[in-house]
C-alpha cells in the first residue's frame, strides 16, 4: 500500500508544473485585462482616479496610469514567465495597496468572526495569495526563466 502511495505522490511532483501553469495563466490574462482596461477605458479610468483621490493618494493623476500600467506589464510577464519571481512581488503589493486604501472598509460592516469571513471573501486576498505562492514556487518548466536557468545550469557543468 505504501508502494503505491509513493507511486502516486512521484506522479504528483512530476506533473506540479501544471496547476503552476494554470494559475500563471489566470493571473497574467486577468492582470493584463485588469490594467488594459483601467488605461484604455474612459470610464474605468476615471473610477481609479477618483479611488486614487478618495484615498488621498499624492499624485493620483499619475499612479491612476502608473498602477495600471504595471498591472499591464506584470500580466504579461507572469503570462510568459519571464521575472516572475519580482512581477509577483510587484502586484502582490498593489493588491495589498488595494486591500488597504478600498476593499478593508468594506470587509468591516459586521462584527466578530464575519470580519475575517468578510475579508477573506474579498477576491484581492485570495490573488495576493495565488502571487505570494507563484513568488515562492518560482513560474513552473513552462516558462521562459526555467529555459533560461536551465541553459545556465548547463553551462556551469
Amino acid at each position: 500500500m505504501s508502494e503505491l502511495f509513493s507511486k502516486i505522490g512521484y506522479k504528483k511532483r512530476q506533473a506540479e508544473w501544471f496547476p503552476i501553469l494554470l494559475v500563471r495563466v489566470c493571473l497574467g490574462v486577468f492582470f493584463i485585462l485588469s490594467g488594459f482596461f483601467k488605461v484604455f477605458d474612459a470610464k474605468q479610468h476615471s473610477s481609479v482616479l477618483h479611488i486614487f483621490k478618495q484615498a488621498n493618494f499624492p499624485m493620483p493623476e499619475l499612479f491612476a496610469y502608473l498602477i495600471p500600467i504595471l498591472e499591464l506589464i506584470c500580466g504579461v510577464l507572469i503570462l510568459v514567465g519571464l521575472l516572475c519571481t519580482l512581477a509577483s512581488f510587484i502586484l502582490f503589493l498593489i493588491m495589498i495597496a488595494a486591500i488597504i486604501t478600498e476593499k478593508f472598509a468594506s470587509a468591516m460592516h459586521h462584527g466578530g468572526l464575519m470580519i475575517i469571513e468578510n475579508f477573506l471573501f474579498l477576491p484581492e486576498v485570495l490573488y495576493a495569495l495565488m502571487l505570494i505562492w507563484l513568488m515562492f514556487s518560482g513560474p513552473g518548466k513552462v516558462s521562459f526563466d526555467f529555459s533560461y536557468g536551465k541553459k545556465k545550469r548547463m553551462s556551469t557543468y
